[in-house]
């Protein structure tokens, strides 16, 4: 009896490649115009595919916008991982992606105009954000926790309030930087702060850790 033969598996690069595009485009296009502004035929004829070819991968915007969003999210999380995994703490991990994110300005501002947008209670976003920052304020604070003397600390203030303080620093100076460029480095500013914070850690920490959110914005 003749052997059967075994039916070739073909794998599909071109639409993980088509994905990538679709994805870096949208990036592009949200970060000139937001979330709102832009129609789905805007994206595909920007991709260079058709409005069919981009549904067959996003089924609807929101589904666009929350991979554009992942995506990022992903990306930093791989960066910091393998950064942590050669030995630099938590902060410093931090301060070397506001300092990639600096070379990249077009996905910067997308996070502003998102971030603003997603206030909104109906924004396909706006969840998405509201988990973001709470993980967000939960990763900094434990890993300052462990490396901050909270007696070095005026009264009343805990590692949370200042978890707070850095993200929003941030989110504050991402702004700033954003219109004059030139006026303000946000990630020297940022740097500057979190010398201060290293005067007020416990001796021989080292703010390391799995790699959890960071408040990279």
């Amino acid at each position: 009896m003749p052997k059967r033969r075994r039916r070739k598996v073909v794998t599909r690069p071109h639409g993980d490649q088509r994905r990538r595009e679709i994805l870096d485009t949208a990036v592009t296009v949200f970060s000139a115009n937001g979330f709102n502004a832009v129609s789905l035929r805007e994206v595909a004829e920007k991709a260079d595919i058709s409005q069919a070819g981009l549904l067959h991968h996003f089924p609807s915007k929101a589904s666009l916008l929350m991979a554009v969003l992942q995506d990022r999210e992903d990306r930093n999380r791989e960066d910091s991982r393998r950064r942590l995994a050669e030995g630099e703490d938590r902060m410093e991990v931090f301060l070397r992606t506001l300092e990639d994110n600096e070379r990249n300005p077009v996905l910067v501002q997308l996070f502003a105009l998102l971030s603003a947008e997603g206030l909104s209670l109906e924004h396909p976003s706006h969840e998405w954000w509201v988990e973001r920052y709470r993980a967000i304020v939960i990763s900094v604070q434990g890993w300052l926790t462990e490396v901050i003397d909270e007696r070095n600390l005026p009264p009343g203030l805990t590692t949370e309030t200042v978890a707070r303080w850095l993200i929003a620093l941030a989110d504050g100076l991402r702004i700033q930087w954003l219109l004059d460029p030139d006026a303000v480095s946000r990630a020297e500013a940022v740097r500057q702060f979190a010398d201060l914070l290293r005067s007020l850690t416990r001796p021989n920490t080292n703010p390391a850790g799995p790699a959890g959110e960071t408040p990279d914005t």
